[in-house]
């Protein structure tokens, strides 16, 4: 990697996919698993699988703003892994739908719910997320209110890590491997490659390999390319959301009613939707622009465009619009 070449960071999206999910990565991914379960007191697991293995030819378009990599252990439990790097509105809700999502894919139809196994979500942010919790890393449960040490089931589970500045500074009372893990993220494009190299020599042996991976992945224009590609790809996307959004306040504030802003909203959420299947499957058939159109359920509309990002088909989104 030439010197003027800026360094692209440890948690973006392609890199993140590529050290985690590449085929002879396991050790790394069960590293950062084991990490995060070690930092609140439970139990490590022994084995991963990756469900989604990392693809340069399908990754560009694969999602919006999150990387989720869906790993299975050995007792069937899941493990779903984002980094997040811009905050997103009603982020909460959705990484709850992510997980509810995860949870219900388990069963097939006929199948009892004994199948269901539990599903953790490991969240990664680079934006402040709980300012008014103190630490770093959060893990949420589902409890009783006036006896929060009962646990109602061990099947959900949310865990939060804010790599943010407000936080950082909590590192040191981050067990390890986590504390080193994070030192990787947060720190591998600020320092030197020799900074790197004194504060992770007494780090955990996976961390190192991660941050090796890194530097090759940095200094590989092909991987570099397909970052650049992606969060182009996310702009542009990003910009046709935006202007379908201001388009849709302006017929709010010209009806001058409530109403007029509730249709504002709906239309821009209707055609937001219909751009991102355009970009993503490069054409959309007429009807399916028509029935999308002339929805009225805000609420609808609303997963439907985030499921426009995740759909494997048309035909798969267009059985979910009926």
């Amino acid at each position: 990697m030439p010197k003027s070449q800026e360094k692209i960071r440890a948690t973006a999206d392609t890199f993140v996919h590529f050290l985690f999910a590449s085929p002879g990565n396991e050790d790394i991914l069960l590293s950062f698993v084991n990490a995060v379960q070690g930092n609140a007191g439970l139990s490590p697991v022994k084995t991963t699988k990756v469900l989604n293995p990392f693809n340069p030819k399908t990754f560009l378009t694969d999602k919006r703003s999150i990387i989720d990599i869906k790993a299975v252990a050995k007792n069937d439990r899941t493990f779903v892994i984002e980094f997040q790097v811009a905050d997103h509105i009603s982020f909460v809700n959705r990484a709850l739908f992510y997980w509810a999502k995860t949870y219900c894919a388990q069963l097939k139809e006929g199948d009892g719910y004994e199948k269901l196994a539990p599903v953790a979500m490991m969240i990664v942010t680079c934006f402040l997320l709980f300012g008014e919790l103190p630490k770093l890393h959060n893990t949420f449960w589902l409890t009783a209110q006036d006896a929060p040490e009962f646990v109602l089931t061990e099947d959900m589970q949310m865990h939060t890590v804010e790599l943010v500045r407000d936080k950082i500074g909590q590192l040191p009372a981050v067990k390890q491997p986590l504390r080193d893990w994070l030192e990787f993220f947060y720190y591998a494009n600020k320092k030197s490659e020799a900074e790197m190299k004194v504060l992770l020599q007494n780090s955990d042996p996976t961390v190192q390999q991660a941050y090796d991976a890194y530097v090759r992945f940095n200094q590989d224009e092909e991987l570099r390319q397909l970052e650049e590609n992606r969060q182009q790809y996310l702009h542009d996307i990003n910009t046709e959301i935006e202007a379908a959004r201001r388009e849709g306040v302006v017929i709010g504030r010209e009806e001058g009613k409530e109403e007029g802003r509730a249709e504002g909203r709906v239309v821009a959420k209707a055609e937001a939707t219909i751009q991102t299947l355009t970009k993503r499957f490069k054409t959309v058939p007429q009807s399916l622009e028509e029935q999308i159109a002339a929805m009225t359920d805000l609420a609808k509309l609303e997963r439907l465009a985030d499921f426009a990002y995740d759909c494997k088909s048309l035909d798969e989104f267009a059985k979910s619009v009926k």
